[in-house]
């Protein structure tokens, strides 16, 4: 990244930061400023959820998902897919929230990815 780059991308997100402050409810959901950083970016996530009060990114593969959060760490938790599944039901057993309607929401931006009911 280039300092110009850069520059541009610490204030998207010195932006990012105040817009969050004024808005919190958009936090972990299709409407999330970070998220719309992200497809900004050109990158292509899936599904957006909470983690331990981080919004978390889902994307098809690794190496989707590190080139984003290269990008914009230290803000979010980044998955592919496999290892977001194997990590959200250990999360959900430690938080005592699996099957239970206490558990976040997964909003899923890419329905073809989304679990069959």
């Amino acid at each position: 990244m280039s300092k110009i780059e850069f520059k541009q991308h610490r204030t998207k997100y010195d932006d990012y930061l105040d817009e969050m402050a004024d808005n919190p409810s958009v936090y972990g959901t299709p409407d999330s400023i970070l998220l719309k950083m992200v497809k900004e970016a050109g990158f292509k996530p899936i599904a957006i959820t909470t983690m331990m009060c981080e919004e978390t990114f889902v994307f098809k593969g690794d190496k989707e998902a590190s080139e984003a959060a290269k990008m914009f760490l230290p803000e979010g938790w980044w998955y592919g897919l496999g290892g977001f599944w194997k990590d959200w039901d250990e999360y959900l057993i430690q938080m005592g929230e699996h099957d239970t309607e206490d558990a976040p929401t997964v909003y899923w931006l890419d329905p073809n990815f989304a679990p069959k009911k």
